[in-house]
């Protein structure tokens, strides 16, 4: 898989050829490094520098598609003119856009008893955090104590159970961390398929990731005739065509797209 910054004037023709091109970034391990707690996820100045600089443009539409929630990543991100996309692009808001899953919304009610259940169980984890983001839930235990962590994921499951059982939610995993999620077939893939086909069919469409969650981002990119960037270390297993190792190298692309 080449590295992005190595193969940049190859990756950048169909930028500069394109009318637009459509710039999906996930947020942290992203845009922003990962951090113990996702509140102190700062966006480096620099980069938020250049998203001004592209979404200033026309030659560029950026939009933001976190796992997040939609309040929160536009919060941490606090730029005009941007897409976001939270709760893996289950809400979308920018450019015109309002879009919630109507599923998800309809399921919002289990999101909130399943997070009831969960506060009262993990309360003897320490280091154990409860995220509510209204439309899903993450569990982070990047704090927590290693000899604690399969407790917590055994605790997780059995108060998540009957909500699986029922086929209301669903379960997936991310860095130090446990996500119960409306079970619907919507991820970061559709979020940006949503995006392209609502503001720039014709868009070319590129999409920059660092989890498994954003394998649906990069497949989505790809299949529309776009590429996709995973973020972290060589030898990693990824769908993506280019890879960067780190939200700094996420930068200096940035940059360098600010330069075309």
């Amino acid at each position: 898989m080449p590295h992005l910054l190595s193969a940049w004037t190859e990756a950048s023709r169909p930028l500069r050829e394109a009318g637009q091109a459509l710039l999906g970034l996930d947020y942290d391990g992203t845009l922003s490094p990962i951090v113990d707690r996702p509140d102190l996820a700062v966006l480096p100045e620099e980069t938020k520098q250049s998203l001004i600089d592209l979404s200033g443009r026309a030659q560029f539409l950026v939009a933001i598609i976190s796992t997040r929630s939609l309040d929160d990543v536009r919060g941490k991100v606090d730029i005009d003119g941007l897409v976001y996309a939270g709760n893996r692009g289950l809400e979308i808001s920018g450019r015109g856009m309002e879009f919630v899953h109507p599923e998800a919304l309809r399921l919002r009610e289990q999101i909130s008893l399943a997070a009831q259940r969960l506060d009262s169980a993990l309360e003897r984890f320490p280091g154990v955090m409860l995220e509510h983001k209204g439309l899903s839930l993450t569990v982070h235990y990047r704090l927590a104590p290693e000899s604690s962590v399969a407790d917590v994921k055994q605790t997780v499951d059995a108060e998540i159970a009957p909500f699986l059982a029922s086929g209301a939610l669903r379960m997936s995993t991310g860095k130090m961390a446990l996500e119960v999620l409306p079970n619907l077939a919507w991820g970061k893939g559709d979020a940006l398929r949503e995006i392209r086909a609502t503001l720039n069919p014709s868009s070319f469409p590129v999409y920059f990731g660092d989890d498994l969650v954003d394998e649906e981002g990069f497949a989505s990119a790809q299949d529309a005739g776009g590429f996709g960037v995973f973020v972290g270390p060589s030898g990693s297993a990824t769908a993506a065509r280019y890879r960067l190792e780190s939200p700094q190298e996420v930068a200096r692309v940035l940059e360098l797209m600010g330069q075309m």
